[in-house]
This record gives C-alpha cells, structure tokens and sequence, in this order.
C-alpha cells in the first residue's frame, strides 16, 4: 500500500553520509533511487518536515505523491478541465435529450390550439425529455383516437431540441344534394363561338350576341311552347368577349446576374425575427439559408450570398410595346384555363415619354363565359281526360 507515502529528492555528492545522517533522524527509508546528482528517497509523508528541521543544509523537494494523495494532487491540478468536462457532458445530455419548443404547423389556429393542449396531456411540451419511437407511435394513436372527428393523421417530427407536429384535418363532406332544376347563363356579354349542350335545351347558336344574363341553355324542357319537364342545364358556352386595357410602364428597370463570387454569413431567429450575425461584405447579393440548430428556442442558419452584378437598363420602344402587352394580359386577370385563344390583340393608344410608355390595347379573346344558376321550376299540370 502506498497511502501516506511520497518521493523526495535531494542533491548529494556523497550518498552514505546523507544515508547515515537521516538514518541518525530515526526516518525510515522504504526505497532509494539514485540519479545523476540527486538521490530519491520513498518516505512516509510526515517525515519531510523532519528533514527539513534536522537537515537545513540539503535542498529536499517532494517528487511526487503516492496513492490517495497522488489522486488529490491530480483532481486539484485538472479541476478546471475536470468541470468543464461535467459541464460539457451536461449541455451535450440537454442538447440531444431536452426539447426546448413544440411547433404545431396548420392554417388553422383552432387546431393548432387543440393539438398543442392534446400533446401537452400526452406529456410532450417545453422543457421535457425526448419520447422513444414506441412512445412517440403510441401518443400518435392516442390522439388520433380521443379525436376522430377532428383529426384524418398526425407526424410527430424530431428536429434537434424542437419537435415540428404536422397534422391533417378530417374534413366531413356532406353530399351536396342535385340540383334538379338549373340554367346555364351568360356570365359576361360577347359573340357566341361554340355550343355544347349535354342536358337542356340550347338557347344560342354561333354567331349570336348574347348579354349578361341571357339564358344560353335552358333547364325547361319545352313541347308545343309548353313545360313537359326541368333539368339541371349542363354543357359548355364559349364566346368572343372584348377587353380594353390601359397600362403604363416604367422605361428603366434593372438586371441582374450572378458573378460567381460567394460570401458566407450566419445568422438566428427568436420570435420569428431573423438577423444577421455579421455584416455582409457584398452590396448586392441573393440569399440562400440552410438551418443548422436550435438551442433553447433560438434557431441558428448558414447564409450563403451570391454576389449579383446589378445593371439599370432602359427598354426600347419595341421591348417596351411587348413588355406593356404581357402586362395588359396579366391585368386582365383571367386565367389561362378560362379561355382557349386570343383572337385578336391592338394597340390603340401608345405614347412614349422620358421615363414611361403609356398604352391602350383591345383584346378579344375565345373564353366560357356559362355559369350554372338554380330557378324555381314552375308546377306542370297533367291534363285529365274525360
């Protein structure tokens, strides 16, 4: 056993009288070593001050402890790095264990509000450990289960110290019931160019000029100019409809494109609120951001900014007559799947001054123009014969 013990050492030039001299102080000597100049002596701990009382003239210095000593000795001098290992160990255990925020993604709030109440009864909430898969499915169950009517499926995800819940609303549809007696009605004035009737009876041929309003297919099934029966009119009511469109365009505008060169940023969010964490060495630049983790509710991203080469350019009147009749479509607001074709397109006003073009275009366009509208239909009275 070494407890108790310690090496010192001592510069010598004669090894048996520096024996004889401590030998004369009643130490006990457990073991000597001899190197270079110095002599090293294994002793009870005790025994140095001794020495250093009976034997002034030599220079005795502890080499090292032995056993438990040797331990205090090493816990004293490694403290720092000892805490800093605790330290480490405990925010490594909370950062791969603890979640730190719940996020619940839907549009609606009543069922983010209910999902967030329904984890939290389940246990998962701010603050808590992170559930094993087999908890995770379970707790899934049971709030798919406590909520039938509310909830179609749930996905509990772990992201870092967050968990993201993805959930689908269970819509009920309710049959809607047939509509039994309808016409098919001008939704906008124009020329009629096609007609398709599957149900009802065709009001307009091609070629006809119709108004808003007008009965294009009628739900009234007619004999001898008298009601035999209704339908719900279906069919399709295609039309040449005219627009006049006035738009004014800028003459300058700016390009840009990508030099090539790349900077790199981070960056962090709390409450929603993004910023930068260093200043951006480019001027102009586009963004791109990669999410890296999430520390106690604070979201950390890698920003990478491509440098752009920013031009103000100026459009000639050619561009400018093509860029000012794309924007008259898009004003239009119609989408493409509503019409078939753009039968004809004039610029009927066009003036050019320093900074802007101003125009005017008519456009007839091949669009359906039906719409479906319900009526009451009128009592049909069987005649009885005598």
């Amino acid at each position: 056993m070494n407890e108790g013990l310690i090496w010192v050492k001592a510069k010598c030039d004669n090894y048996y009288n520096f024996i004889l001299k401590i030998s004369a102080i009643s130490i006990t000597i457990l073991e000597i070593k001899y190197k270079d100049n110095f002599i090293c002596l294994k002793i009870n701990k005790n025994d140095i001050s001794k020495l250093k009382k009976y034997l002034p003239s030599y220079s005795f210095k502890i080499d090292r402890y032995l056993g438990i000593d040797k331990l205090f000795i090493l816990l004293k001098k490694y403290l720092f790095f000892i805490v800093a290992i605790v330290i480490g160990t405990i925010f490594l255990y909370f950062a791969t264990n603890v979640i730190v925020s719940v996020e619940v993604i839907h549009s609606d709030a009543e069922i983010r509000k209910l999902v967030t109440n329904a984890l939290e009864d389940e246990g998962i909430k701010r603050l808590t450990l992170k559930k094993d898969y087999k908890t995770i499915t379970k707790i899934k169950e049971n709030i798919l289960n406590r909520y039938k009517q509310n909830l179609e499926w749930i996905e509990i995800e772990t992201h870092g110290m967050k968990y993201i819940v993805r959930v689908e609303e269970r819509i009920i549809t309710i049959p809607e019931e047939e509509k039994t007696s309808c016409h098919i009605i001008a939704k906008k004035s124009g020329v009629i160019t096609k007609v398709f009737t599957e149900r009802g009876v065709a009001n307009v041929a091609s070629g006809t000029y119709v108004s808003e309003g007008d009965i294009l297919i009628n739900g009234n099934i007619l004999l001898n100019e008298e009601i035999k029966n209704t339908v719900c009119a279906s069919g399709e009511v295609k039309a040449e409809v005219w627009y006049t469109v006035k738009v004014s365009l800028p003459l300058n505008y700016e390009k840009s494109n990508l030099t090539g060169k790349k900077c790199y940023n981070f960056s962090y969010k709390l409450n929603g609120q993004k910023q930068k964490i260093f200043r951006s060495r480019l001027t102009n630049y586009a963004n791109e951001s990669k999410k890296l983790f999430s520390f106690l509710g604070v979201e950390f991203y890698l920003e990478e900014e491509k440098e752009l080469d920013v031009k103000s350019l100026k459009y000639s009147e050619k561009e400018a007559l093509e860029k000012g009749i794309e924007l008259a479509i898009e004003k239009m607001n119609i989408k493409r799947k509503d019409y078939d074709r753009i039968l004809t397109q004039k610029v009927l006003k066009n003036t050019l001054n320093d900074s802007t073009m101003d125009l005017e275009i008519f456009f007839a366009i091949e669009e359906d123009i039906g719409k479906t509208v319900e009526f009451e239909p009128e009592i049909i009275e069987e005649g009885i014969g005598e």
